[in-house]
């Protein structure tokens, strides 16, 4: 059976339901913090004994900068606005579906989290760029299937 490479453009990122306009990169690194156990039994070994105390999540993202950015397409302007209300927002990743600009329904994760960094680059002679960092807030969930328009992803 012949097994197929993901394509970095169909990895999709949406912020309140809504595919990042001009996206240009997503990443996505989610973190396991660990403790250390020592007991009586394990100090006798050399092996250090781990557990999982936490989980945390975090998504960078880049795009072109639209003039003409609105609600459908976030863009700069609308994730500054996000930002600075300072309230957690729906965010969702997952594959795209098809040739379409949204995701699919199944497969992804979603989640609140919060904008913790927005940078906006216009170097003369190039397309202005921004950069978005979300850190999640509570639980992270697989995407299981049909979602309420505040929590699908989009593409």
């Amino acid at each position: 059976m012949e097994k197929s490479v993901l394509d970095g453009t169909d990895l999709i990122l949406s912020v309140n339901g809504k595919a990042l306009g001009f996206s240009t990169g997503c990443k996505v690194s989610t973190t396991t913090e660990t403790g250390e156990r020592v007991t009586k039994e394990a100090s006798s070994g050399k092996w250090k004994e781990k557990y999982v105390k936490s989980f945390s999540e975090s998504i960078s993202a880049e795009g072109c900068v639209l003039t003409d950015g609105d609600s459908d397409t976030p863009t700069y302007d609308q994730l500054k606005d996000m930002q600075l209300a300072g309230e957690p927002i729906d965010a969702s990743y997952g594959l795209r579906d098809g040739d379409s600009r949204t995701g699919k329904t199944n497969g992804g994760y979603k989640g609140k989290y919060i904008i913790t960094s927005l940078e906006l680059d216009g170097q003369a002679g190039d397309d202005a760029k921004y950069s978005v960092q979300l850190e999640n807030c509570g639980k992270v969930e697989k995407l299981t299937g049909i979602l309420s328009e505040t929590a699908k992803v989009g593409g």
